[in-house]
This record gives structure tokens, C-alpha cells and sequence, in this order.
């Protein structure tokens, strides 16, 4: 029985019609690859600035509600039919709050980025440090504390949607860090069907 063959998959690359078939030499490969890897980088810049953004306007007026005296919903004049009063131990609630918009910000930054990498190796020992930012589960379960907290009690769609702010911004991030990811991941694999061009 004769093995089968398998045919390698050249690494073709093409803007335009007129060059359908083309193979590029190592050089060509080598270019692609530069100007792929720093669109990527330079969207995900982009990206990161803007949940940077987003994550950091949620954070303030965290921080406004905080200080509100009568600790009723922001979300409270969008929502005039259902009525908003504070539910019990809000402020260990905001706590939670507060620890979830600092794990959101550590994920907003570059996986290399300096404060990323000098949080892990923190002065504590080694055997006490936390991994941060953290990780599934505890990203997903923190969460959802909150909002679980104000259903349980009967509480109306302003005040879960309030306190389900910080579950919907970590899906956001999820997603958003998810998709940059993929990206990198799909120049990798392009990366790796590089070949050698004949007689180069």
C-alpha cells in the first residue's frame, strides 16, 4: 500500500488580482509577516486605550456613587417606572466593585507591559502572591456576586443592572482581549508556513 503524500500548502499572498498565484521568496514572507504583526499591534493599541477608556468611566462613577449619600441607582432617571433604594451592605458590594475594575484594568493593559509584569512578583512570597490579573474563575464568579445579591432580595432592573455593570464590562474585556488574541495566534500560524524558496 503506497502512503499518501501530503502536499505542503505554499504561503501565497496576494492584494491584488494581477498577482493571484504568486509565491513570495523568504524576503516577501519576511515583509508580510513585519507589516501584519504591526497592523495587529497597532489595533490593539487602539483597542486597549478604548477599554482602557470605557473601564475607567465605569470606575468614576463607581467612585461618585460611593460618596452618594443616598446610594440610589445612576441608572435610576433612565429608568423613572422602576424605583431604586440602596440594598444592604452596599458598601461591601462596592468593595467587590472596586476589586473587579482593578482586575479589568490589569487585563486592559499589553500583555507586556510593565506594571502587568511586576504585580506577580510583588514582595510577598512567592507562595502568598495571587496571579494577577486573575484568572477564570474567579474573573467570572466575582462578578456576578453583586447582581445575584440584588435579585435575590427582589430588587428592580435599575438597581441589577447597576450592580451588574461589572459582570457586563468583564464580558466586554473577555471578548475584546479574546478576539486581540486570535489575532496574534492567526500571524503565528501564518508564521509557521514559511518556507524556502527555490533556488533563493
Amino acid at each position: 500500500m503506497t502512503p499518501a503524500v501530503r502536499q505542503r500548502v505554499p504561503f501565497r499572498f496576494s492584494e491584488d488580482d494581477d498577482l493571484d498565484g504568486h509565491v513570495l521568496d523568504e524576503q516577501e514572507q519576511e515583509e508580510v509577516l513585519d507589516r501584519l504583526r504591526k497592523q495587529n499591534e497597532t489595533s490593539n493599541a487602539v483597542y486597549y486605550t478604548g477599554l482602557q477608556f470605557v473601564v475607567s468611566l465605569s470606575l468614576l462613577i463607581h467612585a461618585v456613587f460611593t460618596f452618594s449619600s443616598t446610594k440610589i441607582s445612576p441608572l435610576a432617571p433612565l429608568f423613572p417606572d422602576s424605583p431604586s433604594k440602596p440594598v444592604p451592605f452596599t458598601n461591601a458590594l462596592l468593595l467587590l466593585q472596586y476589586i473587579v475594575h482593578g482586575n479589568l484594568i490589569l487585563y486592559c493593559l499589553p500583555r507586556k507591559h510593565h506594571m502587568r509584569q511586576m504585580i506577580p512578583n510583588a514582595s510577598l512570597p512567592r507562595s502568598f502572591s495571587l496571579p494577577l490579573p486573575l484568572s477564570h474563575p474567579a474573573a467570572i464568579v466575582l462578578p456576578l456576586i453583586a447582581p445575584a445579591y440584588a435579585t435575590f432580595l427582589g430588587r428592580g432592573i435599575v438597581d441589577v443592572l447597576w450592580w451588574s455593570a461589572a459582570g457586563i464590562l468583564s464580558l466586554v474585556v473577555g471578548l475584546a482581549t479574546k478576539w486581540m488574541r486570535d489575532a496574534e495566534k492567526d500571524v503565528e500560524e501564518l508564521d509557521k508556513l514559511r518556507y524556502t524558496a527555490r533556488g533563493a
